[in-house]
């Protein structure tokens, strides 16, 4: 062993080491120690990281709940208004933005040389801002969550302003001397059954459409530009509702009275809307992109008021409502048509509480989609319908006029038929002159009385004529003149006298004793759309 400056030095292949003498010797490290150590570290920061993720999703959470919250009333991101953003506005602001911009419209005009400035308000234009305003921050909530929150996903929200283009509002500032168009308009019928077009007219004069256009079209723009000036001429202006528009409206008003428009409970009709109640709850719009206001809903150009519905319903329906039923009672002919009714009767209706508050809004949806029932919950004892059923036998071979009732025989009289039948047999000569005509019929036309005159050219070329004041109880049937009516004597003539006549007398008509005439003209009804049918046979 050898010795070097008192170092031992250990060879490269670690038979031997060195020391250095300038340092200190190395202390002592227990390995189990750095092991635990760096296994301490590691779980650290496997703790760490969860937190770290947790306050990322805190954090991503806190802005999409934000962004929820602050659009909650508010136009969503990518909204337009007349392509015009709105997004992040309130229904508030967006409306005083309308209403702001219609008060500051300006339309410049020039009529031969005179000038003037027109407002908004000179030319009728109503905007309702608010349900403008609504469109614009309900816009896009129908789509997909996530989409609505994106700004590239646009939505643009164009709502029709169509203003009123009363051309004598200009008259005052230009000196024009103009006539307002008339709108066509709807009315009920004489008959109260359906509904009428009232035709319109055409007006004269400076035509303002082409000043609202110009208004309008500053009012959508927002602010972004200003109304250019419009050179008017006098022109023939057709109005806002011609007759061919109205005549759309009558004919989608007249469905919906056809198919008996109303109230159902359960399988049973109970109540329709009058024709009155459905032109007093429409309105006619032609333009038929236009903004509607709350509670209307539209059917081409019709538009319903659920409001005016409801409040319908509610005082002319409603209070007629019965809990007991009561039948009705009609005359009908041998064609099972109605002809008078002698009672209307109704239902039993029970409604259910709260069941019927909402038939405007009902009624509105449904006709706008071409229905006619209104269904509210509810029950209904139906009223049983009991028929008279009427029919009248002429018999010219017999002589006789017969009344039925019910298919039974109830009366039968004498008569004198027309002097063209032959007596016997009741067949009309080949002439055809003065016949009482076969076939069947409907009395169509009553008189209590009537003075009967007239002159009659027959097939030979000779004149017939007749005089005969106070004919009474007269029951028209043939549209040819016929009836069956009092006999035109100048004295009373019995149903007995007239079967001694043996001999037809008559121009046509049938004549029947003075003693039974009454009796039969009350039997012989006629109603606004039929009349006891009258059958004549040989």
């Amino acid at each position: 062993m050898s010795f070097s400056n008192g170092n031992h030095d250990m060879g490269a292949d670690g038979d031997g080491f060195r020391v250095d003498p300038g340092q200190p010797p190395a202390p002592e490290v227990d390995e189990l120690e750095i092991a635990q150590h760096a296994s301490g570290e590691h779980a650290r920061r496997r703790r760490v990281w969860p937190w770290v993720v947790l306050g990322v999703a805190v954090v991503a959470a806190a802005a999409c709940g934000g962004t929820y919250a602050y659009f909650q009333n508010r136009a969503l991101p990518g909204t337009t208004l007349w392509g015009h953003s709105v997004a992040g506005r309130s229904e508030q602001q967006i409306a005083r933005m309308i209403d702001d911009q219609v008060a500051a419209v300006q339309v410049p005009v020039t009529y031969e040389g005179t000038q003037a400035s027109i407002d908004a308000s000179d030319l009728g234009i109503d905007v309702d801002a608010d349900a403008i305003a609504k469109q614009a921050v309900d816009a896009k909530r129908d789509g997909s969550f996530w989409t609505r929150y994106l700004p590239w996903d646009k939505r643009d929200v164009a709502p029709t302003i169509t203003p009123e283009t009363d051309p004598t509002v200009l008259d005052a500032k230009l000196g024009t001397s103009s006539a307002k168009p008339v709108d066509a308009t709807l009315r009920v019928t004489e008959d109260g059954t359906h509904v009428e077009t009232v035709p319109g007219a055409n007006g004269s004069g400076a035509d303002a459409k082409a000043v609202a256009d110009e208004a309008v079209a500053a009012i959508e723009s927002l602010g972004s530009a200003g109304a250019k000036t419009v050179a008017l001429t006098m022109d023939t202006i057709e109005p806002n509702v011609p007759d061919a528009t109205a005549d759309q409206a009558r004919d989608a008003l007249n469905r919906l009275i056809d198919a008996k428009a109303g109230i159902t409970v359960g399988d049973e009709k109970v109540a329709t809307f009058s024709p009155a109640a459905l032109v007093d709850a429409s309105r006619i719009e032609p333009n038929e992109e236009s903004t509607l206001k709350d509670g209307e809903t539209r059917s081409g150009v019709v538009v319903f008021d659920a409001g005016k519905l409801q409040s319908h319903y509610d005082e002319d329906i409603k209070p007629h409502y019965s809990t007991t039923k009561e039948d009705r009672e009609v005359i009908v002919n041998n064609n099972d048509e109605d002809v008078v009714v002698l009672k209307e009767g109704h239902d039993g209706v029970r409604i259910k509480d709260g069941a019927d508050q909402g038939v405007g809004e009902q009624a509105a949806k449904a006709f706008a989609a071409g229905d006619g029932d209104v269904k509210v919950d509810g029950e209904v004892d139906p009223m049983a319908v009991k028929k008279t059923k009427r029919h009248v036998v002429v018999d010219l071979s017999d002589h006789k006029v017969y009344a039925y009732e019910n298919g039974k025989q109830v009366k039968a009289f004498s008569m004198s038929a027309g002097q063209g039948n032959d007596y016997a047999t009741g067949a009309c000569q080949p002439s055809g002159d003065l016949c009482t005509p076969l076939g069947d019929f409907e009395v169509w036309l009553k008189y209590p009385s009537q003075h009967m005159s007239g002159t009659l050219t027959l097939s030979d070329g000779t004149k017939e004529t007749w005089d005969a004041p106070d004919v009474g109880f007269v029951n028209y049937f043939s549209k040819s003149g016929c009836a069956i009516h009092r006999i035109a004597t100048d004295a009373p003539y019995s149903d007995a006298q007239i079967a001694a006549l043996g001999a037809n007398t008559s121009h046509g008509c049938v004549g029947i004793g003075w003693d039974v005439a009454e009796w039969f003209y009350d039997f012989a009804v006629q109603g606004p759309d039929h009349g006891v049918t009258v059958h004549v046979q040989q």
